[in-house]
Order: structure tokens, then sequence, then C-alpha cells
């Protein structure tokens, strides 16, 4: 079962090979510096095997490790009590490799013919049969590490794919929200469109009533406002469809004009909040009218989900061509949040961005100084008649 490729970064491939030099310096030195049996160097051989094994471990791991744990035989045909501390730590570093990196089963069959292997030399020749015993254990360890190592590998591979698959959802349902929000907003610009096409209509019979000495020109124009009519009425079914309530009726449209019905709604359940408009209201077109409720909806929904129903003041600031939305919290809670859900995160400021744009207007949301959250929303407006504009305030809490 060969690990190593040519895509193998340099330091892994380096590593184990690192490993079994420095197990076969320490066998030189523990030799050389043994003064109570006095081996001659060459009785290292079988640790320098263990040390070249180690290297090129990667390549063959289980027939590295049983091969390791036979290079005892040749510590007792040379006539020594037995591998040194440096071989035996090479031994067990084999087994655990090879338990590590291949399947359990090839990894028991490993650490049980290493073990086997040593424990019957052992018990055989060396001077105490519990050698044999003590090496066994040496091998026993290294594959209960091996083991460990392999199943935390074995969890992070699981939780990287977790992931990559929560990263693939979460992609997914941010995509699926903005496609919800995009509908949304085409079936209200529907709206848009249908009102404008009923306004044409009227303004085609006006005009065609006033022409009564042109035959050919009334016919044309009766010809076009039937065509609007069928037009209109095709468009308010289709938006019918996707728009009415659960017994059949029509939901009403969302206007800044029942504003006023949502904020008591959410005055009952505790939540204080304070109504200003400055300026002087006027008649909107119907996309800002429905994106400016939106956002308004969208915010005081903020407030509630991640401020606890703090005291929050909404801003009506009307001017001769444009229109300010202000939704702001102090950020004091009022009631417990509910805990959120352990999952992706809202849409909800994307949603209102959407809002703002698809209306031609533009969207600043932000933490405001001294605690609390303000959304901004602010629209252009066809500028409006002289006067039109007179400033009034009008606060409700």
């Amino acid at each position: 079962m060969p690990l190593w490729t040519a895509s193998t970064p340099a330091r892994r491939r380096l590593l184990w090979p690192a490993v079994g030099l420095a197990i076969a310096a320490l066998s030189v030195v523990e030799n050389l510096t043994d003064e109570f049996y006095g081996y001659p160097l060459v009785t290292v051989v079988p640790a320098l095997v263990v040390g070249l094994l180690l290297a090129v471990c990667p390549r063959w791991p289980e027939a590295a490790a049983v091969a390791g744990s036979l290079a005892i035989l040749g510590n007792f045909a040379m006539d020594t009590p037995g591998p040194g501390g440096a071989q035996l730590v090479g031994m067990g570093l084999l087994v655990g490799h090879a338990a590590a990196v291949l399947p359990r089963a090839a990894g028991v069959r490993a650490a049980v013919a290493s073990s086997a292997v040593v424990l019957v030399t052992g018990s055989l020749f060396s001077v105490s049969p519990w050698e044999g015993v003590f090496y066994s254990v040496v091998t026993g360890a290294g594959w209960a590490v091996g083991t460990l190592v392999r199943q935390v590998q074995q969890r992070s591979a699981e939780l990287q794919v977790l992931a990559a698959r929560l990263a693939e959802q979460q992609d997914a349902v941010a995509a699926a929200a903005v496609t919800a929000e995009r509908a949304r907003i085409a079936r209200e610009v529907h709206d848009s469109v249908a009102h404008a096409v009923s306004v044409m209509v009227l303004q085609m019979g006006g005009l065609r009533r006033l022409l009564p000495d042109h035959p050919e020109a009334q016919q044309v124009l009766l010809d076009l406002e039937r065509l609007g009519r069928d037009s209109v009425d095709e468009m308010r079914r289709v938006v019918g469809i996707l728009r009415d309530g659960a017994d059949g009726t029509p939901a009403p449209q969302p206007s800044l004009s029942r504003l006023e019905p949502m904020l008591a709604d959410l005055r009952a359940g505790g939540m204080p909040i304070e109504l200003v408009v400055t300026g002087r209201p006027r008649e909107l077109p119907q996309l800002v009218d429905v994106s400016a409720v939106r956002i308004v909806q969208e915010a005081l929904s903020n407030v509630l989900r991640h401020a606890g129903a703090a005291a929050t003041r909404v801003e009506l600031a009307w001017a001769a061509d444009r229109l300010t939305v202000t939704v702001t919290d102090d950020g004091r809670a009022r009631v417990p949040s509910p805990p959120r859900a352990p999952s992706v995160g809202g849409h909800g400021q994307l949603h209102m961005r959407e809002r703002a744009a698809v209306a031609g207007g533009r969207l600043d949301v932000g933490p405001v100084r001294g605690g609390g959250y303000r959304v901004c929303a602010d629209f252009p407006l066809p500028r409006s008649a002289p006067g039109a504009a007179a400033p009034v305030r009008e606060v409700t809490a």
C-alpha cells in the first residue's frame, strides 16, 4: 500500500527518513556509551535495520512493522541480551505507524504478528522469559497510539466533509433567500405596472371622448383601452394567485398610510415604539411605498429578534424630492431575546438593501454610539408642487 506520491509535500517525505536516521544514531550512541556489556559496534546492525525500515515505512507500512519485529532475531543471533532502548522505540513506532495509516483490520494484523514475533523470540532466547512480555507490551502500546491517531484523522476528515456540506447549504440558503425576496419584489413591481397601465387606460378613454369627429382615432384608442384592460386583468389574476390570503381574498397592499396599525400591534405586545413624522406626507410611487414599509417591518423584526424589544424610534422625514425612513433602537432589551438557532445567519440586511435598490434608493445600517442600532433608507421622489412640502411634525408614541 504505497502512501508516497509525487504530490506528497517534501516535509512529509523527509519526516520518516529523519526519524529512522535519529533511531540509528541513538543506537550507535547507546552502543558506544555502554560500559557494562561493551559489545562491538557490529551489534547495532539490527537497530540500523529498524532505522532503515522507519525510513521506508510510508511505502510499505505493514511489511515494515513485521520486519522490524523480526530484527530482534539478529540481536539474539549476535549473542546480545536483546534489542536496546532505541531499537525498541523504533519497533514501537513501526507498529504505531502501521496502525495509523492502514485500515483497522490490516493494522490489527500487523500488530498481532509483530507482538507474536517478539513475544515468542524473547521468551525463547532471553535470559528472563519476561523479556518477551515486555517487548510485546512495547509493540502493543505502539499499536494503541497508532489506532488513536487513525481515529483522530478519520474524525478530522469527517469534520472537513461536514464543513464543506455546511458551506454548500449556507450558499444554497442564501441563494434561496435572495430568490424569494426578488420574487416578492417582482410581484410588487407587477402591481406598480398594473396601476400605471390602469391610469393609461383611463387617460386614453378621456382622449377618445375628446375626439368625436375622428372615428378612426376613436377606434384605435378603443382598441388600446381594451388591450390595456385585458392586460391589467391578466396581470391581476397572476398577482392574485401569488398574493391571495388563506381565505382566498386578496391580501392588502402594504403602505406607509397603514403603518400606524402595524406599530399599534407591536406596542400591544410590549414593544415601545415612537413614530415621528416630519414634513408633509404625500402620495408615493407604489414601489417606493411598498419598499419603505417592508424595510420598516424588517428593521422592527430585527429589533424583536436581536435587541429584546428595545425602545424604538421610527422616523419618516418627508422632503420635496425625497423620503427618509429611519428605525433606531436604544439597545436595551425589555424582554429576553430568543436563542439563535445554530444555523446560517439571517438575510434581513440583504433583503432591505434589495428593497432600497429596486426603488432607486440607498440603505445605511450600523450600530449607534452609546448602544443600539440604526437602519436608514433614503428614497428619491418626484418633486412635488410648490408648497406641498410645508413642514409639519407629528409624534405618536
